[in-house]
Parts: C-alpha cells; structure tokens; sequence
C-alpha cells in the first residue's frame, strides 16, 4: 500500500517537509518553524527582545543575590508572631512568679516586657505594612499585620486597664 492511500490527508511529496497546519514555511535544510535562520543556528532563546544571540546581561550584578519574592512579609510574619509568642508565655508565667518572686518584681518584669512586646509587634505591623506595598505575595504579609496589630492593641490595652489600677478608679 503506498503512502498516498495510507495518509489520504498528508501533502504529496513536493520537496517541501511535511507540516503542521499554521506553522510557517520551513525551506529544505531547515528546522521545521525556524524559517529565516540558517540551518545549524538555535533559535532565539527566551529573553528581552531585540538582544542579540548569546549576549545575556544579568538582572543583578555580580555580588548581589536576587530578593526571593515575599522574603519582607515572611519576615515580618516572624516579628510579630514572635513578639506575640513572648507576651503569651509570659501571660502563662505570671502566676508563678507572683508565688515565688514576689508582686513588685513581677510587675516591673511585666512592665519591660510588654514593652518589648509593643516594639516587636509594632514592627511586624510596619514592616506587614510596607511589604503589601510590594510586587509580591501577600498572605504572610497580611497576617503579619492582623498578628502585630492584635498584639499592639492588646498590649496597650493591658496597659491602660494597669493604669486604672495604679490610680484606683
């Protein structure tokens, strides 16, 4: 059986490679879609356009390390969860320090440490802030703010219900 009644469909031998419809024309000697080029030669590789073949200029110079994408909002999600972390566990040891240290020491220590707890959690606040602002993911940066937010109001409000106390309203 010959070709012709195998392949009703396929174009009769006319010197020309057999192609895919919609590809463009290829000449003999050529890699199929590569018309234009000499035979041999690669095609342009994926880059900016209008550079010529095999000149790659680098995105960052040499030294440099390419930020990886959401890098500020990962961090910012370990400031504040770690500033929350501390004010946390030092909620659950209070008590115990009351029966073994004593009430002025423990209040001095909880003072400086929610202290603490505002500065962490105010700068995963900023730092959320500013990498939303970014061309990058989002989602760390966005719990970092809902974590370092929570935390800074928490703190402060600890403070001012500590106040009502000292002043005995």
């Amino acid at each position: 059986m010959s070709d012709q009644q195998q392949n009703p469909d396929a174009p009769q031998d006319s010197g020309r490679p057999y192609m895919q419809p919609g590809q463009p024309y290829a000449q003999r000697g050529q890699p199929y879609g590569q018309s234009g080029q000499p035979y041999g030669q690669p095609a342009q590789p994926y880059g900016q356009p209008g550079q010529p073949y095999g000149v790659a200029t680098p995105p960052y110079t040499s030294g440099q390390t390419a930020p990886r994408p959401g890098s500020l909002g990962r961090t910012a999600l370990i400031v504040a969860v770690s500033a929350a972390a501390v004010g946390l566990f030092f909620q659950i040891v209070t008590p115990f320090m009351y029966m073994s240290v004593g009430y002025q020491f423990v209040d001095l220590l909880s003072n400086l440490v929610n202290l603490i707890v505002l500065a962490g959690a105010g700068a995963g606040l900023v730092l959320g802030l500013i990498a939303l602002r970014r061309p990058a993911p989002h989602l760390l940066a966005a719990i970092a703010i809902g974590v370092g937010g929570s935390a800074v109001v928490g703190t402060l409000v600890s403070w001012v219900s500590n106040l009502f106390y000292y002043f005995g309203f």
